[in-house]
């Protein structure tokens, strides 16, 4: 009888949609299938740290295996995670000096936006730098667009993710933003990262902090990556890319190469910060490579048909660079990814101006009622404030 009510419960949660292994066999692994934290520690592992979302995985992407996982192939609102398939579908289509102009209908997307013109002539590569760095709708709309129409792209989007046997993941917008019938799963992005970075492109694209972004009447301005583990300097760190919305929460891809080893994690529905959770998943994954049996793997694409195919493989190493200090940018509409010192600086001004008000408010009171013979009440040597 206790067998009979765990299968019908299973049977309920698959026809809920609470898990997105309906396969008989569950592509990378049947432990993959399993609810809840997936990990198989051997002697010498250090115990796994708590990871505060609804789906996570941990990949060697130069392996291929899964080094840990919790609900990989629940399916999920991808948010601007998305935007990592639209980049490899595109990728494949379009040159990075071929251009094209802003049609208003691109300048309209609601959310984060790189600032598109209408009618000003972007490159294909500024057009991806918009679309990473500072998530911008506007960029992924154009990118779609460019090499035909918005629903092609889409239909194009479908094919990659089949191609490799991302089957968690339905597209149904270039950007990202909230669709009934979007989903992927954290295992299908960590598919999609990896085929990704295989490619020197979208490696270049992820990795970079900042870009000079074509603005109006030939001049440019400054766009910065919103990713926070790039940006705040984690070892060896190399993007992916975040994603936030009302539905899905925070989404985000990080990956970190260290020693010619390349981790991916992917987390959707996280309830901590973003890069607080990747940061405690890629440091337990590096001091402990070797130490634990993978509890899944990463699958190969399959034969593409037409043109057009990707070629997904190992991806290359990338060089663990020294990050530099990224200026002030602030985080366009939308994005949850906002700096601590861009709220540790906007504290300190609101403080200087109370403390401005009450200094003059005080001047006033102290002047009203003297006599014209008292000497005038000597000002504070202003001091600027000094960080411990």
């Amino acid at each position: 009888m206790r067998r009979l009510l765990l299968t019908l419960g299973l049977a309920c949660s698959l026809a809920l949609g609470a898990s997105g292994a309906a396969n008989a066999e569950t592509i990378g692994g049947e432990q993959l299938s399993n609810r809840g934290v997936q990990v198989n520690p051997g002697p010498g592992a250090q115990p796994l740290p708590e990871i505060w979302a609804e789906t996570w995985i941990l990949v060697d992407a130069t392996n291929g295996t899964v080094l840990a996982a919790k609900n990989s192939h629940d399916q999920r609102p991808p948010a601007s995670t998305l935007k990592t398939l639209t980049a490899l579908t595109v990728l494949g289509e379009l040159t990075l000096d071929q251009t094209y102009v802003a049609k208003r209908k691109d300048t309209l997307i609601t959310g984060a936006r790189a600032g598109l013109i209408a009618g000003k002539r972007y490159t294909i590569e500024d057009l991806f730098y918009g679309m990473f760095l500072r998530s911008g709708n506007d960029a992924a709309l154009a990118l779609a667009r460019a090499p035909g129409s918005v629903k092609n792209t889409v239909a194009r989007m479908n094919d990659v993710a089949r191609q490799l046997q991302a089957n968690d993941t339905t597209a149904k917008n270039p950007t990202g933003l909230d669709h009934k019938g979007q989903r992927s799963s954290s295992y299908d992005l960590a598919l999609i990262a990896r085929a990704g970075l295989a490619r020197p492109d979208f490696a270049k694209f992820v990795q970079t902090k900042t870009h000079r972004f074509p603005g109006g009447g030939g001049s440019t301005y400054m766009i910065y990556n919103q990713n926070r583990l790039l940006m705040g300097g984690f070892k060896g760190a190399i993007g992916v890319k975040t994603g936030y919305t009302s539905n899905a929460g925070r989404t985000f891809i990080g990956a970190a190469t260290r020693k010619g080893t390349t981790l991916i994690f992917v987390g959707m529905g996280i309830h901590d910060g973003s890069d607080s959770a990747a940061k405690k998943a890629l440091k337990w994954g590096f001091k402990n490579l070797g130490k634990v049996t993978p509890v899944g793997v990463m699958v190969g694409p399959v034969e593409a048909e037409g043109d057009g195919a990707i070629s997904p493989g190992t991806p290359s190493g990338v060089s663990d660079e020294e990050l530099a200090t990224a200026g002030l940018g602030i985080p366009p509409e939308g994005d949850s990814m906002a700096p601590w010192w861009f709220w540790l600086i906007l504290v300190l001004a609101a403080c200087a101006l109370i403390l401005g008000w009450f200094g003059k408010r005080r001047q006033q009171v102290g002047g009203i009622g003297a006599g014209a013979h008292k000497a005038p009440r000597a000002k504070r040597q202003y001091e600027p404030y000094r960080p411990l």
